[in-house]
Formats: structure tokens, C-alpha cells, sequence
């Protein structure tokens, strides 16, 4: 039987499983047929056809058996000798056989009450567990109890079930009652309250009956009180969470406070992980000021209890770095791990606009393991200087951390723009427009009429209390924007010709994503002192398909805990640019995505990477000219592309990619499309970039081809086209469940510019080369050609190529070709006859 409960009118048994199976499971797990792995449905459906088809197989055999009997038959016979309590294994594994030959029938399933705390004597009971003997002949069954386990799986030892006989006779045509007798009373282990069950097992010469049974024993329930106060002495708002988990039995909840004085939970002794994150909010308006997390990993409550988590106790986090930088954010985080099985983890995410992070951790875990993180993204101060020439400073924040900000230094004079329309902002061309902004803070409609205006920059200010950043939009408005007190507004409107000079850096040359781990207590304020030598420093180049524009610039961490995190501002990356990024080495992994644009664009993805200390390596993005490429794993190898399992083919390329990194299609963006033919007759087609084509089995030649496009973004002036047509031969091997397709991937090398430009002259080199796949290792390549057109395509000029220690390169003529946009066309063969032509529209563009 199955289930928390063994219910009496439920038939459950187990069909050749431990559980029942809700969820898909993934059969041919790391095949790809189609772009997806294949899945079967294995859930309680599959387990009632087999118990439907085995009560046929027994209603044939006995016509004049009852439901009941039936029911009692397939349960009474199932074989409970396999691992696992009942609440796993139900009745047991199906036993046809057993069940047809069955004389002697029990119960399905037995049910011994419920009862609550506190139990007494008084709560002993009994009851009886029936045999009926269909056979003509008298038995006699030997009884014994089997399998009595707590709620936490483990063996009751106490006399919580016994059996009022050791054995019964039963006279043919009879049915006889054996009590069972209950004892709630009983001592259990803590963890053994809640469910109890158990078989009773009746043997005799040719006969084994087992009858499942259950009781529900109410554990000791005591109140558990939980404050929330946030820096300010206030109960905790909205922001602030808290988690309670029972590690005896691994339950468990989490709560928002939203300013309640206390959270109340009713629960039962034993051992508890409590974990908070308290968001604490300025005295004035809408920001939070700080982020403190609070611990208690091991818990233990015995009796009604109130526990004070009070963040004004927690204490404070801080990182210092060789080089000036400022925060962009942080992540908290922690992972608490128990009976080598279950873990619970979090994180919670600030912004810059957070003005500090706490911290404190009261005791440590007894069982298992608990670990707080704290990750750390920094870079360059944008702002070092804003003042008043010959006047004071000004205290300033920036609207967005995109590369749309001020930079180096400079000086612009100050115009009063009013609330930013466009006659107002009339007279600020190459200046500063001072600009009085709605409380809401938006600063988007008034960054595009100053940039149409000329002006420098906008200088933001609002009267509503408190600090605030103004709303540039998605990823950071057209032109600066800057925001200052409204004091220090009001001062330079009274002030006559004000001249502004500033100090700043728009692209920081360097970025840190530290990483600082705490397996103890947290009693004292902790200031993290970095050293660019003992971090890993890589040298990244971003280049910029066409457009100099701002990519969204994603990173993610990773602990062996299972802990996983981002940061909680979206950042951008200027492009092209080249930067350090330094990360902290150890056990920490450091994902990285990038994408052009958001929602149309790709994300190109980096596997994640730990690194060692002083480690230093380069890294490019967007490099050479994008096209389909074979999909990566997580670790960053090869995967799948193309099998044939049966008669069936699937395809699944990356859509984009570059030398270093698979580009995922975008949501919006990327579109695609896909045909196979054979012989040179279509026999199918899809409509997306992927697909799964029936074949013949016996052999034949196919050509398929990949069409991608990159539409609706205003970035991406490279490779918005490509068409990629891959010929090979296939036949059924009946001996192999998959067979690799062998597809060629071409990849190109450029002597290109960040904007993916070559010089209008001759002789410029292109490096020609081809990856396979998981399912695929290519030969050496025999014939390589590349042709280049100006007119996408209408006319083509062949490339000189040549051949030099097994590389191929072809030589292009740009001179006189000023402005001209390049398409490109590969055909590559290698040693085993495979072959792919790929044409890539605009793949780069002569200057």
C-alpha cells in the first residue's frame, strides 16, 4: 500500500517499484532525438494497469470471488520481502502467481486510529486482522510481526504493535480474527512520531499472508514564538523572511513578517534550523537602507519557546580591494545540509543602492552542515568628484551603471531645465540641464529630449523626502543622468553662472566577484581585505556585433553546498571594451552570461569556473564571425548535435556561438529554420531550429540544412543571416541504440576590429577550421573554400587559400571596398568525405 496512510479502500501495490513516480523521469538521459531528451510518463497510471490486469488474471480464475476478495487476494499475496517500510513499498511487489494460487485471504490493509497528544494507558486498543480459508482443508498459520517503522522510516523497538497470538488455525470455508493489539503509549524516538506502520506477516506450507497496517501517534506540540526586528528597533517589514525547518523530519516553511510583532508557529520538540534575512528601510522615503541576515542552525526546542532575532545585533560586512572601487552588490546566502540528504538553501539579493550588509550566526550545526556566503560584486567609483567650480561639492548618484555616464574630467556650465521639456531644455546644449523630476523619479522621457537637446548631461533632483536613484530605464537612459539632493539643487539655482567639474570613469577597466564563505559563528564585524595577486584576473574582450551599444552582462555563483546565486541589479558591459575580472579563487564556480540585447537577444554562456589562486588567463566574447555551432555542456564540452536512434534522425545545434562560447537562441529574436532531404527530395521539414526526421533504414544521402536569423534588434548588424547545409550518409545500425550524425561546424578567425570591421586593403588573412560534435570527430580537412560578396550574395569572389602545417587560410582583397558589408561563404570537406557550405550574411563590414 501507498501513502502517508494506509487506507482500507484504496488498493495500491507495488508494481515492481519502491514509489510512485509523479514527475517525468528522463530515459535517454544525454540523447538529444529532436533537441530535447526523450521522456516517459512512469506514475501511478502504469502501477493501476498492472494491478487492473492482475485482478482480471484472478477474476478468471476465481468467477466467484468478490471484489473484496479479489482486492484481498493481489494485497494478501504481494511480496513483502523487499526493501523499503509500507509507506514505500505499499503491500509489496505483485505477485500474479500467488495471488491466483492464494487459498487463505487477509485483509488489504488494516487501520489502527489516530491519536493525539498527550497519549495515556487509556489510548490502548485493539484490533483484528481477519483470515478467511477458501481451501477445503484446515490451516495453520504461524503469525509474526514485520517491518514496524516510525514516521522517520527507522524500526519501532517498543511495544507500540504486538499480536494477542503466535499463530491460528483456520477451518475450511472460515474466517478467524487475530487481534492486534496498539499501545500509543508506547516510547518512541522523536522522530518516530506520526505515522507508525507495519505488517503482519501469516505463514504456513504453501501459504504467506501480509496484511499491512498503520496508526497515527500526534507528536508533543509546544509553541515556538519568532520576533523579527530590523535595524531600526521596528518589527521587520514586508521584505523580511523567515525559515523554520525541522531537520528530524525535514519539514518546514518560510514566512514574509510584514511587520507583525511575532511569527507563531505550533510544533514538536527536537531539533530546528531557523534562518532570516531582515531588509531594514531609511527613516525616509522608499529605499532600503540595509540587508542583515540572521542564524540559528541548530535549533533545539524542548518546551514553549520565544526566539529575539534582532538585526541591530548583527554585525557588519564589508570588502576592501587594492584597487578604488564602490559596490555594485551583494548576495547573502546560506546552505544547511542534513542526514547526508536534504539541504536547504537561500539567498537574498541588494543593489547598490544599499548602504550596508550585516550579519550573525548564533551556534553551530550539531548534524550536518551549515554554511553563510557572502558574494561581492565591485568596480570602479563612478562618481570620484562632482562640484561647483570654486564651490562646494555635490553628492551625487547615477541613474544606471552603463557606459552612458561621465567620464574622465571635464567641466560643463549649469542650466535650470525646469521639469525637463523640450522647450526648457532649449538652451542646454553642451551643458548640464538641471531638471526638477515628478516623485516618482523617472528620469527616462526627460534623458531623450536633453540628448536631442545637446546637453551633457541631466542633474536630477525631486522634492520628496529621502535618498533615491532616478529611473533610467531597462539598462540606463541615452545620455547621464545624475541625481542630488534637493538642498544642494536648490543652492545651485541660486547660485549665478555654475560651472560643474567632475571626476568619473563610465567603463570600469576592472570589475572583482569576490567570494567569502563562513562555516562558524558570526560574533564580530568582518572586513574582507582582497589582493589582486592572490585573486584569478582575466583578461576579457567583449567586441560588439556592429552597433557600440551596452550588453547585459549576467554572472552566477556556485557552492559545492549546492548554494547557487546572482547578483541583484541587472549590469551591463560596454562593447567593444576590454576589462579585468578578477575572481575570488577556491571552491566558489563563477558563471557568466552575456547578451546583446533583452528580451530580443542570445545569452552567450561561460561554463562555470572555479579557479586557483593567482590563476590569470584571457577570455573573448563575440568573437570571429557567429554562426551555428555544436551545443556545449555545463562543463563547456561538446555535446550532442545530430543521432539517429531507429529510424529517426534529431537535430539540435547551438544557434549561435562564438570560438569560446555557445550562444542559447534568444526568446524573441532568433528565429530558425530546418529541412532534411534525401536523394535530394524533401521528407521533412520544421518550422524551428531543431527537428526529428524519419528516415528509411537502409542507406542513403541526405542534406540538411539550417537556416538562422537574428531579427527586431538594433545591435546585432553581424551574421543576421546565415544558411548552413551539412551532407552526409546514414543507415540503420541495428546493433547501436544511437548512431552520431556527422556534422561539420565552420569557425572563422579575423584580423577584426571590436565593431567586427577589416580595413579597406589587401591581403588581409582569415583562419578557416571545423569542430564536430559529442557524436562526431572530424577527419582532417581536405578541401577548404571561402568566397565574399558585396551584394549578399548575388555575385561571389573566390578567396586565395592556403594550406600551411594542416591550417587553412584564406587571403581576402578589401582595398577600394571602403563602407562595403561582407557576406561569406565556407565549403569544407574533410577527410571522411563530410561536407558543409555555410553562407553568413554581413559577417563583418570593411572600414
Amino acid at each position: 500500500m501507498h501513502g502517508t496512510r494506509v487506507q482500507d479502500d484504496v488498493l495500491d501495490v507495488a508494481a515492481g517499484h519502491r514509489k510512485f513516480l509523479g514527475e517525468l523521469r528522463v530515459v535517454s538521459t544525454g540523447r538529444l532525438l529532436g533537441g530535447r531528451p526523450r521522456f516517459r510518463r512512469v506514475c501511478q497510471v502504469r502501477s493501476r494497469a498492472h494491478v487492473a490486469g492482475a485482478a482480471a488474471i484472478v477474476k478468471q480464475r476465481h468467477p466467484d470471488w468478490t471484489a473484496r476478495q479479489i482486492k484481498a487476494a493481489l494485497v494478501s499475496s504481494a511480496d513483502a520481502d523487499i526493501p523499503g517500510d509500507v509507506r514505500e513499498t505499499g503491500g509489496g511487489r505483485l505477485d500474479v502467481k500467488a495471488a491466483v494460487d492464494a487459498t487463505v485471504l487477509g485483509s488489504p490493509a488494516v487501520q489502527g486510529g489516530s491519536f493525539t497528544w498527550p497519549q495515556d494507558g487509556s489510548d490502548r486498543t485493539t484490533v483484528d486482522v481477519p483470515y478467511t480459508n477458501t481451501a477445503d482443508k484446515p490451516v495453520k498459520l504461524r503469525l509474526e510481526l514485520d517491518g514496524v517503522t516510525g514516521n522517520d522510516g527507522s524500526a519501532v523497538r517498543s511495544t507500540v504493535a504486538r499480536l494477542g497470538a503466535r499463530s491460528v488455525t483456520v477451518a475450511p470455508g472460515a474466517t478467524v480474527t487475530v487481534p492486534l493489539k496498539l499501545d500509543p503509549n508506547a516510547s518512541l524516538a522523536r522522530a518516530q512520531y506520526g505515522d507508525i506502520t507495519g505488517r503482519v506477516l501469516a505463514t504456513a506450507d504453501g501459504v504467506a499472508v501480509s496484511t499491512p497496517f498503520s496508526l497515527y501517534i500526534q507528536p508533543e506540540t509546544v509553541t515556538l514564538r519568532v520576533k523579527l526586528i530590523d535595524r531600526l528597533g521596528r518589527p521587520a517589514g514586508s521584505a523580511s523572511s523567515v525559515d523554520l525547518i525541522g531537520t528530524d523530519d525535514a519539514s518546514g516553511e518560510r514566512r514574509f513578517n510584514e511587520g507583525a510583532t511575532d511569527q507563531t508557529y505550533e510544533i514538536h520538540p527536537g531539533s530546528y534550523f531557523l534562518s532570516s534575512f531582515v531588509a531594514t528601510p531609511e527613516t525616509a522615503g522608499t529605499l532600503l537602507d540595509s540587508l542583515t541576515y540572521l542564524a540559528r542552525p541548530q535549533l533545539e526546542i524542548r518546551k514553549d519557546t520565544t526566539v529575539v532575532l534582532d538585526a541591530r545585533t548583527a554585525h557588519r560586512l564589508s570588502v576592501k580591494t587594492d584597487k578604488p572601487s564602490e559596490l555594485r552588490g551583494a548576495t547573502l546566502g546560506f546552505a544547511r545540509s542534513w542526514d547526508d540528504t536534504w539541504l536547504h538553501a537561500g539567498t537574498a539579493a541588494g543593489g547598490r543602492s544599499l548602504r550596508g550588509y550585516y550579519a550573525s550566526v548564533d551556534g553551530r550545526a550539531s548534524d550536518g552542515t551549515f554554511e553563510f556566503d557572502s558574494f561581492w560584486r565591485a568596480a570602479a567609483p563612478q562618481i570620484s568628484e562632482l562640484a561647483v567650480v570654486g564651490g562646494p561639492s555635490l553628492h551625487p548618484v547615477t541613474g544606471s551603471t552603463s557606459s552612458a555616464n561621465l567620464d574622465g574630467t571635464g567641466r560643463a556650465g549649469l542650466v535650470d531645465a525646469g521639469s525637463g521639456t523640450a522647450e526648457e531644455l532649449a538652451g542646454a546644449k553642451g551643458k548640464i540641464a538641471l531638471v526638477k523630476l515628478p516623485d516618482s523619479g523617472s528620469a527616462t522621457a526627460v534623458a531623450s529630449a536633453a540628448k536631442a537637446a545637446g546637453a551633457v548631461a541631466v542633474l536630477a533632483y525631486r522634492e520628496a523626502p529621502g535618498r533615491w536613484y532616478p529611473a533610467t530605464g531597462f539598462t540606463g537612459g541615452p545620455l547621464p543622468v545624475l541625481a542630488v539632493p534637493a538642498d544642494e539643487a536648490r543652492a545651485l539655482l541660486a547660485a549665478p553662472d555654475v560651472t560643474l567639474r567632475w571626476k568619473a570613469t563610465a567603463k570600469s577597466p576592472y570589475i572583482y566577484n569576490l567570494a567569502f564563505p563562513e562555516t562558524g559563528r558570526i560574533q564580530h564585524d568582518l572586513t574582507y581585505r582582497v589582493h589582486d595577486r592572490d585573486l584569478a584576473a582575466t583578461r576579457a574582450t567583449y567586441r560588439a556585433m556592429g552597433t557600440a551599444t551596452d550588453y547585459i552582462d549576467l554572472p552566477s555563483v556556485t557552492r559545492p553546498s549546492g548554494l547557487t546565486g546572482y547578483f541583484g541589479e541587472l549590469e551591463t558591459v560596454p562593447t567593444p571594451f576590454e576589462r579585468t575580472e578578477y575572481s575570488s579563487a577556491g571552491t566558489t564556480g563563477w558563471g557568466h552570461q552575456v547578451s546583446s540585447s533583452f528580451p530580443w537577444g542570445e545569452f552567450m554562456i561561460d561554463p562555470v569556473r572555479s579557479y586557483t589562486k593567482g590563476e590569470r588567463r584571457t577570455e573573448e566574447w563575440y568573437g570571429g564571425v557567429l554562426s551555428p555551432v555544436a551545443p556545449l555542456d555545463a562543463s563547456g564540452e561538446q555535446a550532442l548535435a545530430a543521432e539517429r536512434q531507429d529510424n529517426l534522425i534529431g537535430v539540435a545545434p547551438g544557434f549561435w556561438g562564438d570560438a569560446e562560447h555557445q550562444g542559447v537562441q534568444g526568446g524573441f529574436g532568433d528565429i530558425g529554420s530546418m529541412e532534411l532531404k534525401r536523394d535530394g527530395e524533401t521528407i521533412g521539414e520544421s518550422s524551428v531550429p531543431y527537428g526529428v526526421f524519419e528516415v528509411p533504414a537502409d542507406d542513403s544521402s541526405y542534406r540538411l540544412t539550417l537556416a538562422t536569423q537574428k531579427i527586431g534588434s538594433r545591435v546585432w548588424n553581424r551574421s543576421p543571416r546565415t544558411v548552413t547545409t551539412w551532407s552526409f550518409r546514414s543507415h540503420l545500425d541495428e546493433d547501436a541504440y544511437s548512431q552520431g550524425i556527422p556534422l561539420l561546424f565552420p569557425r572563422y578567425v579575423l584580423p577584426e576590429d571590436g565593431l567586427k570591421t577589416l580595413p579597406a586593403k589587401d591581403g588581409q588573412r582569415i583562419s578557416l577550421s571545423a569542430t564536430g560534435h559529442a557524436g562526431y570527430r572530424p577527419g582532417a580537412l581536405t578541401t577548404v573554400k571561402l568566397s565574399y560578396s558585396y551584394d549578399d550574395g548575388q555575385t561571389w569572389r573566390p578567396a586565395d587559400m592556403s594550406r600551411r602545417d594542416g591550417r587553412w587560410t584564406a587571403t581576402v582583397d578589401h582595398a577600394g571596398a571602403d563602407g562595403e558589408q561582407v557576406a561569406l561563404r565556407a565549403e569544407l570537406t574533410d577527410a571522411n568525405g563530410i561536407s558543409v557550405v555555410q553562407t553568413v550574411t554581413r559577417a563583418y563590414e570593411v572600414r
